[in-house]
């Protein structure tokens, strides 16, 4: 349903991905989305698992990182490397939350 969703409103991208009732499947699809407010909003849920975690820890926009590196359960491995990312901001929270 919510695929559905989203392949026929791709405005409601956000919304979808804002859902807290939003399955797995349809995070990781749009972990992959050309929106950075909805791969930064996938980033923060909490139902994550680790290896979409290392996924979003990846992403080319800044913002979608720093949501990771404040993720509750973002692995340790994760945290260590965001500890040398290049936006500092993304750095300071990771260093914070290895101590």
């Amino acid at each position: 349903m919510r695929r559905e969703v989203i392949e026929r409103y791709p405005e409601a991208r956000f919304w979808v991905a804002h859902n807290k009732t939003v399955p797995l499947e349809t995070l990781r699809v749009l972990a992959n989305d050309r929106d950075s407010r909805v791969r930064s909003m996938v980033a923060s849920k909490r139902k994550l698992t680790p290896d979409l975690l290392t996924m979003v820890a990846a992403d080319l926009d800044e913002s979608v990182r720093l949501a990771v590196a404040h993720h509750k359960s973002v692995p340790k491995d994760v945290l260590k490397q965001l500890r040398t990312d290049t936006w500092e901001e993304v750095r300071y929270v990771a260093r914070n939350r290895l101590r």
